[in-house]
């Protein structure tokens, strides 16, 4: 035989084997659907009590002002413009001003 058949003969029999291959996994997933499925325990949630919310007055004006001069102060401690700064957020630790 020639070099030539042979080479064709290993190109035949190695995607024949892969084909086969791919065929018998397809048969797998196909018969995954015939497994039975786990049975999920049912979950009983209880009802929700309504509660009343009072709406907080929020002073924003004053957050915006505190914003701006943080904001300003940090810009100047920089020596940079306020265009290149952000406040994401901020937090008031409180206003017991006895400690400094």
């Amino acid at each position: 035989m020639s070099i030539l058949m042979e080479g064709l003969i290993a190109l035949i029999s190695g995607m024949g084997i892969v084909f086969a291959v791919l065929i018998l996994i397809a048969i797998i997933i196909w018969l995954f659907q015939f497994l039975e499925q786990p049975k999920k325990k049912e979950v009983v949630v209880p009802k929700s009590v309504p509660v009343e919310v009072t709406p907080v007055e929020e002073n924003t004006t004053d957050d915006l002002e505190l914003v701006a001069v943080i904001t300003a102060a940090i810009a100047a401690s920089l020596n940079t413009t306020t265009d290149k700064l952000q406040v994401k957020s901020f937090r008031k630790i409180g206003s017991n001003r006895s400690r400094w």
